[in-house]
């Protein structure tokens, strides 16, 4: 009988031989001794950084608190590098970043546009639209923003988006007049909280009571459409427009409370 003919196991051929196997510990090793190599080199250093912002109005700004990675390699540029050069910028967020070699590094950001400005007696805070503190303000602003209200014992923080329930439904009051009627919004003088909730205090004294922080865009159309037909002359004493309950809008011509900051 003739001798039979024994094929290699299949587990035998999928094993590397010691050549293989060299070879590949060969090139894996050149491979990290090129990133090493291309981490400490100029070859990649940053040169140029685009920033995409939304809004983009402070484009110019984030670019100047980014300026010190010019010139480390973008390898070794990472998301914690980034975060720390905005962190003097609270009301800026990173979304993402792209290493555009060999030169370029491209950040995109997202920003938190000044809202209010919050108030604790003299104590003045510009306050975001999402309630985040963005600075303390030793000065009025040149273009006045509406007041919101602190008690004596809201401690804010700045980069941090406020605690205190009372002054953060302010906030979004306000927040919530800019998106549904600007040219509203521009005559808010003060929020404050009430027994009764909410009061938005128009510059000419007139008072929006909105009661609690639920349908605000209910209310404030509501608000805008009875405001609408007043007709108010200049002098005229002030008033109020209870929206409480929007579908049952009333209307006063004196106030009940004279409470004023």
């Amino acid at each position: 009988m003739a001798p039979s003919a024994v094929s290699p196991s299949p587990a035998l051929r999928l094993i590397p031989s010691g050549q293989s196997l060299a070879l590949g510990f060969g090139l894996l090793a050149a491979a990290l001794a090129l990133y090493a190599g291309a981490r400490e080199s100029t070859v990649f250093a940053v040169r140029d950084v685009q920033v995409e912002s939304v809004p983009p109005a402070q484009v110019r700004l984030v670019r100047r608190a980014l300026a010190g990675l010019s010139g480390t390699s973008l390898l070794q540029v990472g998301d914690a590098d980034i975060q720390r050069r905005l962190a003097s910028l609270p009301h800026v967020h990173l979304l993402g970043f792209d290493r555009a070699f060999p030169d370029q590094l491209r950040v995109r950001v997202s920003v938190e546009r000044p809202a209010a400005v919050l108030r604790r007696g003299a104590d003045r805070w510009l306050v975001s639209s999402e309630a985040r503190v963005l600075r303390e303000l030793d000065r009025p602003l040149r273009r006045p923003l509406p007041v919101v209200w602190a008690s004596r014992g809201v401690e804010p923080e700045v980069g941090a988006i406020l605690r205190s329930a009372e002054p953060a439904r302010g906030v979004k009051v306000v927040a919530a007049l800019r998106a549904a009627d600007p040219g509203l919004a521009r005559t808010v003088w003060y929020v404050k909280t009430v027994d009764a909730g909410l009061v938005a205090v128009l510059h000419d004294r007139m008072e929006v009571r909105l009661g609690d922080s639920t349908d605000l865009g209910l209310k404030l159309a509501a608000a805008r459409q009875v405001l609408a037909t007043l007709g108010r002359e200049e002098g005229e004493p002030a008033g109020y427009v209870d929206v409480s309950v929007p579908q049952r809008p009333v209307a006063g011509k004196t106030l009940n409370s004279k409470v004023e900051p």
